[in-house]
């Protein structure tokens, strides 16, 4: 605080007129006090999943966000974009989980909307709950648990049990723990956990509020298909990042399995993909509180999916339409000051399901992203794991029997390849 005074001080306004300044008069310089922030700790992409709906009739899920950020307060972001009708939610609670998924004594807290622990998610709306006041650290585990008492179906969420969400019968959101929770999925033997009883339902996004006198962390939003979905690169990277930059950085896996750029779910997937890529941003990505980086990895099945079943023929995408719709997500991201990153298309089996002609297009859009891309940065995220010089699939001990999906251990090497300095 700064005190002026005599002629430096400033003028009296009466009217239009200034007037000289009265003997011993003062006025103030104040900085303005420090105001909160609200920062993105965790965030999942929703879909539709009405081909596997989730029976909530009296149910409790409880979901596991883990956290590397410092904060005072916490809130929800709620969705039930792709339901019909409205979910309710009969009794809501936010906490503090342990290592072995039990809640911490005294951490829990009620999770409210306009001050009531039971409310309506309407469709097609996005909803945040009351602010709730719960300190949180880096290395904590944020544990929302929702019951919902009636018997709509939810099918608006993220299925894959990335999260180790656990759902119960009855009303038991204040329970230290549920009825055999798990903390892990094991990705090792499936391309996907499509456990729907994993399922993150209506939950969207965990913020964390801090006060903005402390620096502003990164927000690393990861903007993809099923190879970021479930998890086997993105959980060890984000372990890396949170390891080098505690405290400093929060990843949110907006990854959708079988999402596409330029077109949207499959019939045969029941809106299960996800709208295509390049409408998905505007309400997935660019949202994000605090957001400040994106790793943008499409395309896998833009190539994969025509012409097999999945897709008619003439939704093969080209170059050029790649290239289109890369560049306006990219624009609308820097716009927003946000670094873009570009991941390069992960390579695969060439067989009867991917010709010679995939492959050559699959390189084409590489070097498109590589040399020509309006990114602040590209990621080679297939080069620890492919089989040969020339890129041609994966090496067998870092794929899944797909030869689609890195396994864990393809995931370790993709992750340990990543410059981390890309995002200090």
């Amino acid at each position: 605080m700064r005190f002026c005074r005599g002629r430096f001080a400033a003028p009296w306004y009466t009217g239009d007129k200034p007037r000289a300044t009265p003997p011993g008069a003062f006025y103030t310089i104040t900085r303005r006090p420090p105001m909160p922030r609200r920062v993105c700790t965790f965030a999942v992409a929703h879909t539709d999943i009405s081909a596997q709906p989730f029976n909530n009739a009296a149910r409790t899920v409880r979901i596991f966000a883990p956290n590397n950020l410092s904060g005072s307060a916490v809130y929800v972001k709620f969705s039930n974009y792709y339901s019909d009708g409205p979910v309710w939610v009969g009794n809501a609670t936010i906490g503090l989980a342990d290592a072995k998924g039990r809640l911490v004594p005294d951490t829990v807290r009620p999770l409210t909307v306009h001050g009531d622990t039971s409310f309506a998610l309407v469709p097609q709306r996005d909803v945040f709950s009351d602010r709730v006041a719960l300190p949180v650290q880096p290395g904590c585990t944020i544990a929302v648990s929702l019951y919902y008492p009636g018997g709509e179906k939810v099918t608006s969420g993220n299925f894959v049990g990335i999260f180790a969400n656990r759902s119960v019968k009855g009303d038991h959101c204040d329970a230290p723990a549920l009825p055999k929770a798990r903390l892990w999925t094991d990705l090792s033997k499936s391309v996907l956990p499509w456990d729907i009883s994993s399922a993150t339902t209506t939950l969207s996004e965990v913020i964390v509020e801090q006060d903005d006198a402390l620096p502003a962390p990164r927000v690393v939003a990861m903007f993809g298909d099923s190879i970021m979905q479930q998890g086997a690169w993105v959980t060890p990277f984000t372990a890396r990042l949170y390891e080098h930059f505690r405290g400093g950085v929060s990843v949110c896996n907006l990854g959708i399995g079988g999402n596409r750029l330029l077109y949207g779910a499959t019939p045969a997937s029941r809106g299960m993909y996800g709208h295509a890529g390049i409408e998905r941003y505007r309400y997935d990505l660019l949202p994000i509180e605090g957001l400040t980086h994106a790793v943008f990895a499409l395309g896998t099945n833009d190539l994969g999916h025509p012409g097999t079943g999945g897709a008619p023929e003439e939704e093969l995408i080209t170059v050029d339409q790649y290239a289109a719709a890369a560049r306006t997500i990219a624009d609308a991201l820097h716009k927003q000051g946000v670094k873009v990153y570009a991941g390069l298309i992960l390579p695969r089996e060439v067989n009867h399901l991917f010709p010679p002609e995939r492959e050559a297009l699959r390189r084409a859009i590489n070097r498109w992203i590589a040399e020509e891309g309006p990114f602040d940065a590209v990621l080679d995220l297939g080069a620890p794991i492919a089989d040969t010089d020339d890129g041609v699939g994966m090496k067998k001990e870092f794929a899944l029997p797909d030869g689609l999906h890195p396994n864990l251990a393809g995931g370790r090497a993709i992750a340990e390849a990543i410059d981390l300095s890309l995002f200090a």
